[in-house]
């Protein structure tokens, strides 16, 4: 049986010292193509373009898509100003994404967002972020765990009832998780 290809957005990197000042590097996470091979797949990461005919031709190759983790998503994406904690944003890679994003619903193949990615999905459809935890109206569980390794959990999350996930943990209702997130959703996008 043929194994799906799983497409992983791709970030960059810019490599500043020696004679490497300026160089760049596409890539993901190990931990993105690590879970594709344990769950049955095969990783491909997308490295981020700008050539929307290049991202076509790159998403025809996949049978679904991981939005990955990254910069905060800029904030003029879904009309608001930037706010003093908002951080890093990457203009460039937003519209990349949601190229992606785009042609793989326009395709109907799967798409998983995670941390950015999720977020990205959300402003996608008409929704917006809070920029910070901060400006979240009420006091919020720790999301942003620091120097603890990233295989510890160390927060709960609950499960909707009778959705993917939920079947993939066998109505397990709640699980123990943790993220390295400052963001949260705001006002959530249309059918979602």
């Amino acid at each position: 049986m043929k194994k799906p290809i799983i497409g992983i957005s791709g970030s960059e990197l810019t490599k500043n010292v020696g004679p490497f000042v300026g160089y760049r590097r596409s890539y993901v996470n190990k931990d993105y193509s690590e879970a594709v091979i344990k769950n049955g797949g095969v990783p491909m990461i997308i490295p981020f373009n700008e050539d929307a005919d290049v991202t076509e031709s790159q998403l025809e190759l996949v049978d679904a898509l991981i939005l990955s983790g990254g910069q905060d998503i800029d904030s003029e994406s879904y009309g608001e100003e930037p706010q003093p904690e908002q951080g890093t944003v990457w203009q460039a890679r937003d519209q990349f994404d949601m190229r992606l994003l785009k042609l793989a619903e326009k395709r109907g193949i799967p798409v998983l967002g995670i941390c950015r990615g999720a977020q990205l999905i959300n402003v996608f459809h008409g929704g917006s972020l809070y920029q910070d935890l901060k400006y979240y109206p009420v006091q919020t569980l720790k999301h942003w765990q620091g120097d603890t390794p990233w295989w510890q959990a160390t927060h709960q999350v609950k499960l909707v009832k009778d959705t993917h996930l939920a079947a993939i943990f066998d109505q397990v209702p709640r699980l123990r998780v943790n993220s390295y997130h400052h963001q949260l959703i705001k006002k959530v996008g249309k059918g979602l």
